[in-house]
């Protein structure tokens, strides 16, 4: 569409959008182009006129019912799913959409079935700074948990005293790889195809861990030193994770993810509950929980 417009060197554009929309003078919903070494701005009234394509309505009705994976979609199967795949279609031009139809297998990976564009759920997902080659033909990866990932990296960050971590259900690395800038990390993981990626997302983000191969339940007792460890698998019985619990002593702090009841809580005998956060709901009456203990003399 032909509209007035402003016509500024590229140097001076970042500071002349500021001021243009602070005084309210641009004309939303067109897009802002270059033209050679110059800006052009559409804003109210000016003599110079200029074609300029308006921009594709992009806010999604449906925020929370996908996630995005590095350049691809995933939609959970539930009814009505193909309306979500439409507006993703429509407003997101995504590479590839799959559709999630549970996890399988011992290793809790994704059964997924491509239903839209090309090509396999692979690809480098970018998550609070760093990046990570994701496959999730072979290991469980969800983008859901990044806020959490967050807090735990965060909280293991500002305790004192801890010179190593230990995660024990490290994945493709989004908790250790983080920590490892600033402590020694050892990352455990029952999957090869997990650890293998762990190895590349340390070398991709310039760090190191210590990647152990093997089953974190039979191994725990093995890190019974540790003072600051990480348990983020939520879906694991309950009674292992008791068990695991119970090899480490007085004063290990424990950051874990409990998949629960809304209205029941797991009891952790002998650990004292320092923070209880919801991570999302999981159903109408269960949602995904984040646990920091301290275990207690």
């Amino acid at each position: 569409m032909r509209l007035p417009c402003a016509k500024v060197p590229e140097k001076m554009a970042q500071d002349e959008i500021s001021r243009l929309r602070k005084s309210g003078s641009i004309i939303q919903g067109y897009r802002i182009r270059r033209e050679g070494k110059f800006v052009l701005i559409p804003v109210r009234e000016s003599p110079l006129m200029e074609e300029f394509e308006e921009v594709r309505e992009r806010r999604m009705k449906h925020v929370g019912s996908f996630e995005r994976v590095s350049d691809f979609f995933i939609i959970k199967e539930r009814e009505g799913w193909e309306e979500i795949l439409s507006e993703i279609k429509e407003k997101q031009n995504p590479r590839a959409v799959f559709l999630d139809r549970g996890v399988k297998g011992s290793f809790r990976i994704r059964n997924l079935e491509l239903v839209y564009g090309s090509g396999d759920p692979v690809g480098i997902h970018r998550e609070n700074g760093f990046r990570y080659f994701v496959d999730l033909r072979n290991v469980y990866f969800s983008p859901r948990l990044a806020s959490i990932r967050k807090v735990i990296v965060e909280n293991v960050l500002a305790s004192d005293g801890a010179s190593t971590v230990v995660d024990l259900y490290a994945g493709v690395g989004p908790i250790a790889i983080p920590i490892s800038r600033k402590r020694r990390v050892v990352a455990v993981d029952i999957n090869p195809h997990a650890v293998s990626l762990m190895r590349e997302n340390a070398r991709i983000n310039r760090t190191f861990l210590d990647i152990v191969l093997g089953n974190s339940s039979e191994l725990a007792s093995c890190f019974s030193w540790a003072k600051q460890v990480i348990m983020n698998n939520p879906t694991q019985p309950p009674d292992e994770t008791r068990k695991i619990l119970k090899n480490f002593s007085t004063g290990t702090t424990v950051h874990m993810t409990v998949l629960q009841d809304n209205d029941k809580g797991p009891q952790f005998e002998g650990w004292k509950i320092e923070d209880r956060k919801v991570i999302h709901g999981y159903s109408p009456s269960s949602s995904l929980f984040y646990y920091r203990l301290i275990a207690s003399p």
